[in-house]
């Protein structure tokens, strides 16, 4: 495959990452609360150590990584019925209205951990949560812990909650990957509905929790892209069109790739991709033209653009799935097992097989 793809594929990816927006998380509990487990559970690290922060108040602190697209305030800890408190609670308020110095500041979603093991809520959580809530922040309870109690208590204490706040969403969570994170991934699914548009993209790359909203993700993109490929039209038969039809979608390869959150891997990803999907496409594309032959009588040059959009357009849906599928399978096994031989070896095999699968799924549905 030509040099130009890569170069494509980096200038699109890197130019996603600077231009896609970031969302403001707001990350409230006391210290010990276990929001150093929520953050690994759901980012893979705990951005607050491993990021670059800056004070912004007294008690909230901003972190930012290179590795994960988000922006997070993280308070720090504070003492019931002190000076601090009061102060901490002006901090979280102006932080929430955007009257802090930088509206920019302004959280887009606020989780409040309350550890399930106190086995209660506070009347210094209740005032501030209800003052969140005013605010107009979306705003979700973390139960953080609650694989250390029993059932009965969690029920108990979500009673609690929901009769100060009967419409506020609960999500408990545990200190370790097990049960598949309790409700981790309905925090995520409902974090995903609660954010703008614009930074859907973003929060979803950063989580690590849940593969399923990166393949619907993924999936909103690859449709998005076919709607162009088919307006656009292009020749990609033969083989000599290949490297011209893998630039024409570098645009659909490096979202996807930001999606999974796969830059740490884009090298070897986009090598691996570009050599299966060139073994393949020659075969895709004499398949999807004798069937599309088969379908028009009396084929002429008038029609030529209506077969280029329609090749372009499958070919485009079944590559956009394949990479997706593939993408899913490498943060399964884990970022560290892209450069395994063994799983290499079967890589770009398994891409060929998952590209024609998804093909002929596509000719079949236009075939009705």
């Amino acid at each position: 495959m030509s040099d130009n793809f890569q170069e494509k594929l980096y200038k699109e990816f890197n130019s996603l990452k600077k231009e896609i927006k970031k969302p403001n998380i707001l990350l409230v509990g006391g210290t010990g609360v276990g929001k150093s487990s929520l953050l690994n559970l759901c980012f893979g690290e705990n951005i607050a150590k491993t990021g670059i922060g800056k004070p912004v108040t007294q008690h909230i602190d901003r972190f930012v990584s290179e590795n994960i697209p988000i922006v997070l305030f993280d308070s720090k800890g504070y003492e019931i019925g002190s000076e601090q408190e009061v102060q901490f609670q002006k901090d979280v308020i102006e932080l929430c209205t955007g009257t802090h110095e930088k509206v920019e500041d302004k959280p887009h979603l606020a989780w409040y951990c309350v550890q399930s093991i106190s086995s209660r809520i506070t009347d210094f959580d209740i005032e501030i949560i209800r003052k969140i809530e005013k605010s107009k922040v979306p705003l979700a309870i973390i139960l953080t812990k609650s694989d250390l109690i029993n059932e009965e208590d969690a029920i108990e204490m979500k009673k609690v909650i929901l009769a100060e706040f009967p419409n506020i969403h609960i999500f408990e969570t545990n200190t370790k990957n097990i049960s598949h994170g309790m409700e981790l991934k309905k925090l995520i699914e409902w974090s995903v509905i609660q954010l703008p548009e614009a930074l859907k993209t973003a929060f979803i790359s950063a989580q690590k929790a849940s593969i399923k909203g990166k393949r619907e993700h993924a999936k909103n993109a690859v449709i998005k892209h076919t709607s162009l490929a088919f307006a656009t039209g292009f020749v990609p038969i033969p083989a000599s069109s290949a490297p011209l039809l893998l630039a024409n979608q570098s645009k659909l390869l490096a979202r996807i790739l930001y999606i999974y959150n796969l830059d740490k891997a884009v090298d070897n990803a986009s090598a691996i991709i570009q050599v299966a999907l060139a073994s393949a496409l020659p075969m895709a594309g004499r398949y999807l033209v004798s069937q599309i032959l088969k379908l028009i009588p009396g084929v002429g040059t008038v029609t030529g653009g209506t077969i280029n959009g329609v090749v372009a357009a499958s070919i485009t849906s079944a590559f956009g799935f394949a990479v997706s599928e593939a993408c899913a399978n490498v943060v399964e096994l884990g970022i560290d097992n892209i450069d395994d031989a063994s799983f290499m070896k079967h890589f770009d095999t398994d891409l060929i097989n998952i590209f024609m699968k998804y093909l002929k799924q596509e000719q079949e549905k236009k075939n009705g």
